[in-house]
C-alpha cells in the first residue's frame, strides 16, 4: 500500500513533482539507512526475546505461527515500524492527505497485529518508529536534499533507462521487507565462511 502511494507522489502534478521527488528520493535513502540503524541497535543492544517467545507471558500462538523464524532476532527495536514508519513519515513531506493515510494505515495493518500476536511489545515499535522518523526528518533537510537528492533526480532525467528498473527494485524490496536481498547478504555470509 506504501509503494503505491509513493509511486502515485512521484507521478502527481506536474507544478510540485520536482520537490516531491526529492522528497521521494531523500525518504527512500532514508528509509534504508533507518533499516540499517535498526539492524545494528538489534545486534548489539542486549537481546530481548520476543512476547510469545517468552513463558512468562503464557501467550498462545497462532495454529501455523513458527516461532523458529524469530528465535534468534531480538524483540527491540521493530525494523517492520521503523521502516514503514519512515516512509508514512517520508510521504507527509509530499502529501499530507497521502502520509495521513500512510501513517493510519501502518499504525492499524502493521504496528497493530505485531504487537496483538505477540512479535513485538509496544516499546518495540514506539522504538523502531521513533528511529524510523528520525532518521526521515534528517533525510529531509535542505542539506541533504540540495547535496543528494536533487543530483540523484537530475542524474534520473539522463539515465531514465537505468533508474526507473532501479527505482521499480528498490520501491519492490521494501515491499518485500528486503527479504531476497537478506537471503542473498545470508548465502554470501556462509560462503564466505566456509572459503
Amino acid at each position: 500500500m506504501l509503494m503505491t502511494g509513493l509511486w502515485w507522489v512521484w507521478f502527481k502534478e506536474k507544478n510540485s513533482q520536482g520537490d516531491n521527488r526529492e522528497h521521494i528520493i531523500s525518504t527512500l535513502l532514508g528509509s534504508f539507512v533507518g533499516m540499517f540503524i535498526v539492524r545494528i541497535l538489534a545486534n548489539k543492544l542486549p537481546y530481548r526475546a520476543r512476547p510469545i517467545l517468552n513463558p512468562e507471558n503464557h501467550l498462545v500462538s497462532a495454529y501455523s505461527f513458527n516461532k523458529d523464524l524469530f528465535d534468534n532476532l531480538s524483540s527491540f527495536p521493530s525494523d517492520h515500524a521503523t521502516l514503514f514508519f519512515a516512509l508514512s513519515a517520508g510521504l507527509l513531506y509530499s502529501s499530507r492527505k497521502v502520509g495521513v493515510v500512510a501513517l493510519l494505515y501502518t499504525t492499524v495493518f502493521i504496528a497493530f497485529p505485531r504487537v496483538y500476536l505477540g512479535l513485538h511489545y509496544p516499546s518495540d515499535i514506539l522504538g523502531g518508529a521513533l528511529v524510523g522518523v528520525l532518521t526521515i526528518m534528517v533525510f529531509n533537510l535542505n542539506y541533504f536534499e540540495i547535496n543528494v537528492s536533487r543530483r540523484l533526480l537530475k542524474a534520473s532525467k539522463y539515465k531514465e533507462h537505468v533508474f526507473y528498473p532501479l527505482f521499480f527494485l528498490l520501491t519492490y524490496q521494501i515491499a518485500d521487507m528486503f527479504i531476497s536481498t537478506r537471503n542473498i547478504i545470508t548465502f554470501l555470509a556462509h560462503w564466505l565462511k566456509t572459503v
